[in-house]
């Protein structure tokens, strides 16, 4: 059997073996996968050999897709970037790409073009980077807990994710907690199987800041926290005390909507069910206080004298990224990932060169994106493995090779573990690797840069050779086939005064608060509905769909109490719409387990009018201008 790690965007990383059969299988002999693989895993030899496989190059001609030669693929392309270059400059050439594959390589080699063009690149804020920036105004780097952490956790909290649905390792460690009487919690707006593991506690969506509050009030006023863990290790604890003081229970009741005791007790199991471990959802962040929220969370654990006791995103690495994207080669212009669609659909930008992702229903305001996307003055190059909705509306569309016909280095944002991914098939029609395409652009237009024609390998190597992390670099990756990285130790913090700041001078320098700015979102006049959405578990996003998968409709889900306030029954026709001006039409779903007030959709929806992400708000944060894309309000009517 051959081994490849997955590069989907999931923090489990899996390592997958892939048997002379063609089965792909968990690997039983890596420290977190242990033998098993989540559904998604279990069907991506058949996705990607199914009708929706981009085999070979095609350029648009007359509304309808001819097949060409890479050559002459390569040669248009050519052709129209140096015209564009040329007449217009080098800003307006976009390249956007995300996580549609993780790889090392095949994420950043193919930003080299593009940084020595001096085009536009984007700014990835659609997912954690606010909550990232948020650990490390407190913490220094944000590393936290690990698996073997939360295996050996007295207390699990989980907020804001269900892990049943995002991470099936961390829910296989939670199932074994919980058989050994561990307590679990979960505060999640709704009720999901992760919530079912134990204690589940239900704020108001947007509120997670106050809640955070609300327990660290208990264990300030009631409980009593870890005073000589504070004083060795942390700084500012008097005036975060005096943050928590304007939260009392009551005032945090009144605007979460859980009842006091809940979280008191909530409160008592961190103080007494030592080391605890907070694992906190991306999705929770995805609010106008969402990266505030992290900042709280992540605070509590500080209050009981348990290092680093959470997880939110442990992606520090050492390795040379900078240099695998050619950042030394220009000078680029950055754009927010929030703003794209605004920009492409008030005419900004001539050329798009998109790889590794599908922004035509995946990014917030994509109903203006598929619009940008319409421009007859804009020149629309898609890489792809299938044939998603942005490669439908592309000028050319290039077949791109899946994770299983391509080597890369993986990572995981949870695990310590790197792997080295080999090419386990043989590519399907003329798939080429991201690098590949890149490369050949250059050659074509004649750029005169010698890193741009870089071997892949060779590249790989340089920016692993410095690491501290990881001993061997490439060679040991490629021997071994993973590595556990070496992280600094719990109790470093890489702060300006290297503790643990309650009060974050790194905060104060880049104009933010130095405490968490607790907020919470506010219902807005003739918006009554909160939506929210999430992952679920059998896609990435708009990945892993079967060509079946696509003539199906997802619905708008929500509670049986408002439901029958509107006088909705399942199966109606709605029309959804937010506060940005567009609207969708959907079928109503009854669920019980939704509080009132709060409408869910599945993440990636497509609707019978509409996507799910042409109702989300580009609205930004403030720290890190991160995304608000679960901060939307929304009216329901029947149609």
């Amino acid at each position: 059997m051959q081994r490849i790690f997955c590069q989907r965007d999931c923090p489990d990383a899996c390592s997958l073996l892939v048997t002379p059969e063609g089965e792909v299988r968990g690997d039983p002999h890596h420290p977190v996968t242990r033998g098993f693989a989540c559904i998604k895993a279990m069907n991506f030899l058949k996705y990607y050999k199914s009708e929706r496989r981009v085999l070979y190059p095609h350029i648009r001609e007359g509304g309808r897709y001819k097949r060409v030669s890479w050559d002459e693929a390569i040669s248009l392309i050519a052709l129209k970037l140096r015209s564009i270059l040329k007449e217009y400059g080098p800003r307006e050439v976009l390249v956007v790409n995300y996580s549609g594959n993780s790889g090392l390589l095949s994420f950043n080699y193919p930003l080299r073009l593009f940084y020595a063009l001096n085009a536009t690149v984007i700014d990835y804020t659609i997912c954690d980077e606010a909550g990232e920036v948020a650990v490390s105004l407190h913490y220094g780097k944000r590393y936290g807990a690990f698996p073997d952490d939360m295996e050996n956790a007295e207390m699990l909290a989980i907020w804001g994710a269900n892990i049943a649905s995002s991470s099936v390792h961390a829910y296989r460690i939670a199932v074994e907690l919980k058989r050994k009487g561990v307590p679990i919690w979960t505060i999640d707006p709704r009720r999901t199987r992760t919530s079912l593991l134990g204690r589940h506690i239900r704020p108001k969506p947007g509120s997670d800041s106050v809640l955070a509050m609300g327990v660290s009030w208990y264990i300030i006023n009631e409980f009593g926290v870890d005073l000589e863990f504070i004083k060795r290790y942390t700084i500012g604890f008097e005036a975060y005390k005096e943050l928590v003081s304007k939260f009392p229970p009551d005032k945090v009741e009144a605007i979460t909507g859980v009842p006091k005791g809940e979280f008191r007790d909530l409160a008592r199991d961190y103080i007494e069910r030592r080391p605890s471990i907070s694992y906190i959802g991306v999705g929770l962040q995805k609010t106008r206080y969402g990266a505030e929220a992290v900042r709280a969370i992540s605070l509590i654990p500080a209050l009981v004298g348990v290092h680093r006791g959470f997880f939110y995103c442990n992606s520090v690495r050492d390795f040379d990224t900078d240099y695998l994207k050619g950042k030394n080669l220009g000078n680029p212009s950055v754009v927010n990932m929030l703003d794209i669609g605004p920009l492409l659909s008030s005419g900004k930008f001539k050329f798009l060169y998109i790889y590794g992702c599908n922004p035509a229903i995946t990014f917030p305001r994509s109903d203006l994106i598929r619009d940008g996307l319409a421009r007859e003055d804009l020149y629309v190059v898609v890489h792809d493995v299938v044939w998603s909705e942005t490669a439908e509306m592309a000028d050319i569309v290039l077949p791109a090779t899946s994770m299983f016909e391509q080597f890369d280095v993986v990572g995981s944002w949870w695990h310590p573990y790197v792997g080295y991914s080999s090419q386990v098939i043989e590519p399907a029609g003329e798939s080429k690797p991201n690098w590949w395409v890149t490369q050949e652009i250059a050659r074509k237009i004649g750029l005169d840069v010698p890193e741009l024609y870089e071997d892949p390998i060779e590249a790989l190597k340089r920016a692993l050779r410095s690491s501290k992390m990881l001993d061997g670099g490439l060679d040991a990756l490629m021997e071994k086939g993973y590595v556990k990285l070496k992280y600094p130790p719990k109790d470093s913090y890489q702060t300006p005064s290297g503790k643990i700041e309650f009060y974050s001078s790194k905060a104060l320098e880049m104009g933010y608060s130095p405490l968490p700015n607790v907020g919470w979102d506010v219902e807005v006049d003739g918006y009554p509905f909160k939506l929210i959405s999430s992952s679920v578990p059998e896609r990435t996003s708009t990945q892993d769909m079967m060509p079946e998968d696509l003539v199906k409709r997802d619905s708008i889900y929500i509670s049986r109490d408002d439901a029958e306030s509107l006088g909705l029954e399942e199966g109606g026709l709605v029309r959804v719409t937010p506060t940005n001006g567009s609207s969708i039409i959907a079928t109503i779903s009854i669920d019980d387990n939704l509080l009132r007030g709060v409408v869910w959709a599945r993440r990636g929806s497509r609707f019978i009018i509409g996507t799910l992400n042409d109702l989300l708000t580009n609205e930004k944060q403030k720290i890190a201008e991160g995304n608000t894309l679960n901060s939307n309000y929304v009216r329901i009517e029947r149609v």
